[in-house]
């Protein structure tokens, strides 16, 4: 059936308030303003710090908000429509002219952007000072944010250095192959004071109070004098194919893309003067029972948007602009904790605050990263273009033999920079039946529409029930299951008349059976009956429907035992043990399962990133360039992995799973700054002991990272490899090798040590190379003086003496296997400097910027001058 826009039974419930981006928090700016305002105390300990912060951005975790239905509805007809094309057995010569004639299609968009400031706080009045915000200027007149989005050679920053432009990053991210055009209007001034909009609702999670009405208020301002020619510009695409053509660039009565700027700084950057009145940054959308807002005096419909702070960077810009664009929120978005394996490696996580340097720090936000691979596939799906050249491979092709693939940097799509491996189906683990070893299972994801059908011939006689067992957990009204007799839901012992959420649903099941009473065993199975007396005498359809809509994803329902009776007279039985069934029954979305249930599809996902083009900004915090490797599981909706450790849509698997700093404190940001596998060792970061490279990925070792376990994945055993062969010296391009084994445990190769070093005066740092041995490696430094030893990976030593000494390190595996490595070292001990002692001054104190890897935050200190 087709659902336009209009239709209201289509469409999610509205809900109240607007949500709050996880993934855009800058910890680091919310304590600069927790101690401007005095709300942290210069000298309070780096965990009152950490608490503070984590206290002012925890309601960014606590409501979910759901896409409209039309659009999640239209993504899901999308994701059907590219699992058909996959699946088709098309020639390889076919295929390959599709992927040229993608290549070759461009994407244009045209963003309305609209400035608004409010009576309190005008945009020319801002309170702000240098210091404030990276992004500070004098003025921020409308000009700067036409630059800001759209200029094709970038703006000008703070320093009046160039930074990139969202038009820019675009084009780089795709290839050339999306424009990202639009215009600004404004400064327009707000009805109310900005407490209104953005103050923290206490009876709705403390969203922000009243953003539509300033998106509407701003919008409408905008377009008040624009001509019909030109407001028509702002629709030239059919997002959610309305009428049903699969013409999607066309128009549908809907500005495409609105992008509002307010003058405050954002809550998720401490929210500046306005602390938590602020506006917290985010994608929205307007009277989505309604099917948007209808502009007044005009023609046209206002629907999605997204809104950023007076001071936004790029980064804030494009990150929000890539959930217009269709794409999900890649951090943990349930709690802000330490984040989710994915960091700054993708705009849609951290990489939105990567910036340039301004000095020796980096300015926030200038120069964002680019997209996760999971990202990179479907902008290319859904857009064509030149976003990702990705090689699919099959996993069933590769052997113990193994197979060689040059792959290029990400940032390059002119030769394949991404490869696929999709992964053999896996068996999730789930509830026993209730008897026997077969229960029906409705299916769990998101718009589902999931029946179980089959024929009764009911007798001519009274009473007639049907009765089956069932537990089932189901998002509470938005997902419900119906049994229905020829097509009409009818009541039963636990079903609910009518539907607060969406008219014309009745007679349905929802939320948990463990909350109700007489519910048995752990699972919490409960007597299902439904009244089928009156149907005697007839052949009836009888069909169990699951309806889910596109979040909150719960696991179903399962179904044993199903029996028509009369009284106690058992007339039918299905107990799901036979794989066939004499009454036509049909599983379209159910299955039939056991104590497990069929995963759904896996892929590994390879990059090679480094410090170029868009992803530049890496360097500048720490990010060590090398070969990513990527686990997608659709068996998860989301990255929140504070509620499924391990478990992830998408992550990155890491290559050192050495703990960095405090692995209680310390954010994921940190810990996969060195995820790459690569064949050089890392550069010296605060914090990090283990800077040797790993350059082998092997599924049969632990990447779940115990010790900090959301910054892990769990991973099946199938006897997959990766191994970088080569790798060229700035990281532009590599040859891997994948490797499928039989489970048979080679003899490893011999181990070889050895180690590098550098020297500052009489102060070394020593680094190791291990190759080769099995197991953990342990280490015996000897430093060529009495009793200087050490059993660290990368120690440092400082001798007393000028001299020269001989160093020898032995490495041991954990089969007792040894090697040994010996090298000179000459030290100079410099001479001391005597310095004077000046008087004792008074004075105030300034604030000076550290990176403490422990607290994963900014710290401040009083330097007495």
């Amino acid at each position: 059936m087709f659902c336009g826009l209009t239709s209201a039974t289509c469409l999610s419930a509205p809900i109240n308030g607007s949500p709050a981006d996880g993934a855009i928090v800058n910890k680091e700016r919310v304590l600069y303003w927790l101690i401007h305002h005095g709300d942290v105390s210069l000298d309070d300990s780096d965990e009152v710090k950490q608490a503070a912060v984590q206290a002012f951005i925890e309601r960014s975790g606590r409501h979910q908000f759901k896409l409209p239905r039309v659009e999640a509805q239209a993504e899901h007809n999308r994701a059907k429509r590219v699992n058909a094309a996959k699946s088709s057995a098309r020639p390889e010569h076919e295929i390959l002219a599709q992927v040229v004639a993608d290549s070759e299609i461009t994407k244009t968009v045209k963003v309305l952007a609209v400035l608004i400031d409010f009576p309190d706080l005008p945009y020319n009045a801002n309170g702000l000072k240098a210091g404030d915000t990276d992004m500070f200027y004098s003025s921020y007149p409308p000009s700067h944010y036409k630059n800001l989005l759209f200029s094709t050679t970038g703006f000008s920053g703070p320093q009046s250095q160039n930074l990139q432009s969202g038009y820019q990053y675009f084009q780089a991210a795709s290839g050339g192959s999306f424009f990202f055009n639009g215009d600004v209007k404004g400064w327009y001034r707000a009805n109310n004071n900005a407490a209104f909009y953005g103050g923290n609702d206490a009876a709705n999670d403390d969203s922000d109070k009243a953003v539509p009405d300033l998106i509407k208020e701003a919008v409408t301002q905008a377009v008040a004098s624009m001509t019909s020619a030109e407001l028509n510009s702002y629709d030239i695409e059919d997002p959610y194919d309305l009428d049903g053509d699969q013409n999607f660039d066309e128009s549908d009565g809907i500005i495409d893309h609105v992008m509002v700027f307010h003058s405050s700084i954002g809550e998720e950057a401490g929210g500046g003067v306005l602390k938590d009145d602020a506006i917290w940054s985010h994608r929205h959308f307007l009277d989505q029972g309604s099917g948007g807002y209808t502009i007044p005096g005009k023609s046209k419909k206002l629907f999605g948007y997204t809104i950023q702070p007076i001071d936004a960077a790029t980064g804030v810009c494009t990150h929000e602009f890539g959930h217009d664009l269709g794409l999900p929120d890649e951090y943990d978005t349930s709690k802000d904790t330490q984040g989710a394996p994915v960091g700054l490696w993708s705009l849609m996580a951290g990489g939105s605050w990567v910036g340039t340097l301004a000095g020796t720090k980096p300015l926030a936000g200038t120069q964002p990263s680019g997209f996760s691979p999971y990202a990179k596939s479907y902008l290319q799906q859904r857009y064509k273009g030149k976003w990702v050249n990705e090689q699919s491979i099959s996993f069933d092709s590769l052997n113990a033999t193994g197979v060689d693939l040059p792959l290029n940097r990400a940032v390059d799509s002119d030769d394949v920079n991404q490869i696929s491996i999709a992964l053999p189906p896996s068996q999730v683990a789930f509830k026993a039946p209730f008897s026997g070893q077969y229960q029906y299972y409705s299916g769990q994801g998101n718009l589902l529409n999931n029946a179980m059908s089959f024929d009764l011939t009911l007798p001519i006689t009274s009473p007639l029930t049907l009765n089956f067992k069932a537990h089932w957990n189901i998002e509470q009204d938005y997902d419900y299951m119906q049994l229905k007799v020829d097509g009409v839901a009818i009541a039963g012992n636990h079903t609910k008349a009518s539907n607060s959420k969406y008219s014309g649903i009745n007679n349905y099941i929802s939320g948990a059976s463990a909350a109700i009473a007489g519910a048995t065993g752990t699972d919490a199975w409960v007597e299902l009956s439904y009244d089928l007396t009156p149907y005697a005498g007839q052949t009836k359809r009888i069909s169990l429907v699951y309806v889910t809509d596109e979040a909150s994803i719960e696991y179903g329902m399962a179904i044993d035992d199903i029996r028509l009776l009369n009284n106690t007279n058992q007339l039918y039985m299905d107990g799901a043990e036979s794989s066939t069934s004499s009454n036509d029954l049909l599983l379209n979305g159910f299955s039939r399962v056991t104590d497990t249930r069929p995963g759904k599809a896996r892929r590994y996902l390879i990059q090679l990133r480094n410090h170029s083009g868009i992803d530049s900004g890496l360097k500048n915090r720490g990010y060590e360039p090398g070969v990513l490797l990527w686990l997608e599981n659709l068996d998860q909706s989301d990255n929140n992995v504070f509620n499924h450790e391990g478990e992830a849509l998408i992550a990155v698997i890491d290559a050192d799973q050495e703990i960095i700093g405090d692995a209680t404190t310390t954010d994921t940001n940190v810990q996969i700054r060195d995820a790459a596998f690569s064949l050089y060792n890392q550069k010296t970061y605060s914090g990090d002991a283990h800077l040797a490279g790993s350059s082998l990925f092997d599924d049969s070792h632990d990447y779940s990272a115990p010790l900090k376990p959301m910054a892990g994945i769990k991973l099946d055993e199938l006897g997959f490899t990766m191994e970088v062969i080569n790798q060229t010296a700035d990281s532009s391009s590599a040859l891997i090798r994948l490797k499928k084994t039989d489970g048979t445990i080679p003899e490893p190769a011999a181990i070889v040590a050895s180690f590098s070093t550098t020297i500052t005066d009489n102060k070394v740092n020593f680094v190791a190379n291990v190759s080769g041995g099995s197991g953990v490696y342990s280490y015996l430094w000897e430093f060529g003086t009495a009793n200087a030893t050490s059993v660290l990976m990368n120690p440092e030593y400082t001798y007393a003496v000028t001299g020269t000494y001989t160093v020898n390190l032995t490495v041991t595996d954990s089969l007792g296997k040894s090697h040994s490595s010996t090298q000179t070292v000459t030290v100079t001990r410099p001479t001391p400097i005597v310095t004077p002692v000046a008087d004792a001054g008074g004075g105030g104190g300034s604030l000076t910027w550290l990176s403490l890897v422990g607290l994963g935050l900014l710290a401040w200190r009083r330097r007495f001058v």
